[in-house]
This record gives C-alpha cells, structure tokens and sequence, in this order.
C-alpha cells in the first residue's frame, strides 16, 4: 500500500516537494499490523520526489535505522515524528 501510494503521489506532484504522513488508522490493531518504514521507503519517496517523511512517534517501525538515517541525508528527505496525539482515536 505505502509503495503504491508513494508511487500515485510522484505522478500527481511531478514539481515534487510533497510529504508523506504514515501513520495508524484510528482503531488499527497494533498487534498485526503496525507502521513500518525502511530503506526501501526511502528510495521510492527519493524517486518520487518526495521532501518529508512524517512518522507517528512510538507507534512506527522503522527498519535498519542507521541506514535510513544515512540514506535521507543523501537524498536531502526530511523525517520527522509527529506525537501521538496527532493520531489518536476519536
């Protein structure tokens, strides 16, 4: 789903500079299915053109840190952590 979104988002914002916010649905099951994110993110929002990564604070994966960390300084794609508050349930 996030690659396919991604993907839909370079093709709607061709002059890029976009953000893409994850993170859980209202009500999601967090024992099954959390939010993750990882190298491969990075490169296809690089691809995509894409500027900002906003993650929900404690409540998203993200896999090989370090490298995801190395990999957005690359490519000039900032991320950040929205608190949790910013998507709670209702």
């Amino acid at each position: 789903g996030t690659d396919r979104c991604i993907e839909r988002a370079g093709q709607l914002c061709r002059a890029g500079g976009w953000t893409l916010v994850k993170v859980a649905k209202p009500r999601q099951d967090m024992r099954f299915d959390v939010p993750t994110v990882g190298t491969s993110t990075i490169e296809n929002l690089y691809k995509a053109r894409a500027r900002v990564l906003a993650i929900e604070a404690s409540k998203t994966i993200v896999i090989d840190l370090p490298e995801v960390i190395e990999l957005a300084d690359r490519y000039g794609l900032t991320i950040i952590a929205l608190p949790n508050t910013m998507a709670s349930d209702p």
